[in-house]
């Protein structure tokens, strides 16, 4: 500020002595104007400097802030939640499920498997029986309810949100009932992050990616955001040696839902008779369910084909593994072992090969159901066979049985409902026709193309798919004709699949 005003008062004293000066001449006033001119501009142009410096060094307001919604704690998340959770028990295992704010219950279908109900332990302490309404096997789904009153309106509902709002690296919760074993059921919780997504373009599904485990039991569970949103349900369980598990997301799930409120066709109990026939070509099965209770452990099934072929006879659990013996107590030392401690390898499968007597077996096993299969060694194409069983057989259906024809372009759905089943399709081709096949699935499918029952050619494991398990193949069909594409499955049944019969050279969808 001093400058300013030394400036200004040589400017007044310039100013004035150019005003005593009346006989100067003309010239002189000129100049001296002309210095006064600069010194004024100077001036101004200094007065413009401080002026800025002054503003920019000014201590600015503090900026206006708008108050974020708080984001709630891991128990309080927990403690919204849990009360929508259930415990489900089956007679041979147990899983978790949601319930939906319309008052029916989400779950895995691998969790209720093949059981027309299931039994229901809910936050507030009641026990309720629920029919199974649905069940989806290609993403491994399932719709039980609608609860009965009082536990409908007891119950808190959740709502299917999405994933979509959700960034790699943040917090998620799973919440279910792993590892359960109380009389009286309590949810737990987990917490990890949101690792990455893993898209299924093949299905046209995502898969949330996080590294808090599942584990048994856990199938059918929620998982939520930091916020306690709902944005998936899970059911994959161990991924890359156990370390992830794969979360089905909320947004997909709600698209596939809606379909499971009005089943077609399914296994109907009341076909269920001791006594059944049925007819099956020679690379397929027929199967039955049978349910087996505490109070009538043992089980025997007798099979023989009304030609007189041979027959093979096999019982397997409804997933596809050996059933476990029930024993008395006096009948196995769990401790040393006893002379019936080896257990017989064909306890549980039956095939003499001999014609026109048929095959039996006997078994104590433990309460459940089990699935009954029999087979035929033969030439003739078809035949038809009679099972008769000390429990009720429940026919599987089996819509994929060789009916359907694929043309370039097409894509089918179906399900290896069983451990012996093989689904059949065929393919319409003309010589040099080249065509890529696909199989994708949540399991692990194979395939083979035959023509004339003489092997064209085969794959598993194409590295398709979400676990890169999907069987892909490029053919040339080296004549015109119909071709026989044979369809099965390794692991874990029952299990969905799409078919697909791409045209030219188009590329695999991964």
């Amino acid at each position: 500020m001093r400058s300013v005003f030394l400036l200004s008062m040589a400017v007044a004293l310039l100013a004035g002595c150019t005003a005593e000066q009346d006989s100067a001449d003309r010239d002189l006033l000129l100049e001296q104007a002309a210095v006064v001119e600069s010194l004024q501009q100077q001036f101004a142009e200094l007065e413009g400097r401080i002026t800025t410096t002054i503003t920019s060094t000014s201590v600015a307001p503090p900026p206006t802030t708008t108050t974020a919604e708080p984001v709630p704690e891991a128990a309080e998340v927990f403690d919204a939640a849990s009360p929508s959770l259930v415990f489900i028990e089956v007679p041979d295992g147990t899983g978790s499920g949601i319930v939906l704010a319309d008052g029916w219950v989400l779950t895995n279908a691998h969790v209720v498997g093949r059981y027309p109900e299931a039994r229901l332990f809910t936050s507030v302490g009641e026990i309720v029986d629920v029919p199974v309404h649905a069940r989806d096997w290609l993403y491994d789904l399932a719709l039980l309810g609608p609860l009965p009153e009082p536990a409908f309106g007891t119950l808190p509902g959740l709502e299917l949100s999405s994933s979509g709002g959700i960034r790699t690296g943040e917090a998620v919760y799973l919440v279910g009932f792993p590892g359960e074993v109380q009389t009286e059921p309590e949810a737990a919780m987990t917490a990890g992050i949101l690792s990455r997504r893993r898209r299924q373009p093949c299905l046209d599904v995502t898969f949330l990616q996080v590294d808090a485990l599942i584990a048994g039991g856990q199938s059918g569970g929620a998982l939520l955001d930091e916020r306690g949103n709902l944005i998936g349900i899970s059911g994959l369980g161990g991924f890359s040696d156990g370390n992830f598990g794969l979360v089905f997301a909320a947004e997909d799930v709600a698209r596939l839902v809606d379909p499971l409120y009005y089943p077609g066709g399914g296994t109907s109990e009341a076909f269920g008779r001791k006594r059944q026939e049925a007819t099956t070509a020679y690379y397929d099965t027929v199967a039955f369910l049978v349910t087996v209770t505490e109070a009538a452990p043992n089980l025997s099934v007798r099979a023989s084909a009304s030609s007189g072929a041979d027959v093979w006879l096999g019982i397997d659990t409804p997933d596809g593994y050996p059933p476990f013996p029930s024993y008395a107590e006096d009948e196995f030392d769990y401790l040393f072992g006893s002379p019936y401690s080896e257990e017989d390898p064909d306890a549980f499968y039956a095939d003499a090969n001999l014609e026109g007597d048929g095959e039996a077996l006997e078994v104590r096993v433990l309460p459940g159901r089990y699935v009954v299969t029999v087979g035929y060694w033969s030439l003739a194409d078809r035949e038809s066979v009679e099972v008769e069983s000390s429990h009720l057989l429940v026919p599987l259906e089996d819509p994929e049985n060789g009916s359907r024809t694929l043309r370039p372009g097409d894509t089918e759905s179906g399900v290896i409902g069983h451990l012996y089943d093989t689904d059949r399709f065929r393919i319409e081709l003309a010589a040099g026709d080249q065509v890529r096949i696909q199989v994708d699935s949540l399991g692990d499918p194979a395939m083979s193309l035959y023509l004339d029952d003489d092997l064209v050619a085969s794959n598993d494991n194409a590295g398709t798919g979400l676990y890169g398990s999907g069987a892909s193949m490029t053919v040339v069909a080296p004549v015109s004709g119909t071709y026989d594409l044979d369809i099965a499955m390794f692991g874990d049944v029952p299990a969905g699949y799409l078919v697909a019969v791409l045209a030219g050279e188009a590329e695999p969808c991964r």
